[in-house]
């Protein structure tokens, strides 16, 4: 009896309550930095949603002496997942052929007037939406 009662229960609020079940997806933010040329630097900043890449930023420090020689990024703002929306700031802020960019360990730190230091790594969460 008392569980026919629980199981009424819970089958008035899966239909009193669609909301709570939405979809489900994994978010990730992929930090690297690897070697490029003989010296440089290619540092890559990658946010994936369901394993499929949705927007990504690259600095290059081409020739290994610290100043960011190029950059790659995304045309609009606001495709960061919450809380990872300082990405846009950073793009903004770095200046090819006047920002600095060194690696120590696992730390990238990024400098123009404003300095930026994260990790290497990647970073999951998941999300219902």
């Amino acid at each position: 009896m008392r569980l026919a009662i629980m199981a009424l229960i819970l089958a008035a609020m899966v239909l009193l309550f669609p909301g709570c079940s939405g979809h489900r997806y994994t978010q990730t933010i992929k930090i690297t930095a690897e070697p490029l040329n003989v010296s440089g630097l290619h540092t890559k900043i990658e946010y994936y949603r369901d394993a499929e890449l949705v927007i990504s930023i690259h600095f290059l420090d081409g020739n290994g002496d610290g100043i960011i020689d190029g950059k790659s990024g995304p045309k609009d703002e606001g495709n960061w997942p919450e809380g990872w929306e300082w990405f846009d700031d950073l793009y903004k802020d770095v200046v090819a052929g006047q920002s600095t960019i060194t690696i120590t360990g696992e730390k990238v730190k990024l400098q123009d007037g404003i300095s930026y230091e994260f990790l290497v790594g990647e970073y999951e969460c998941e999300r219902v939406k």
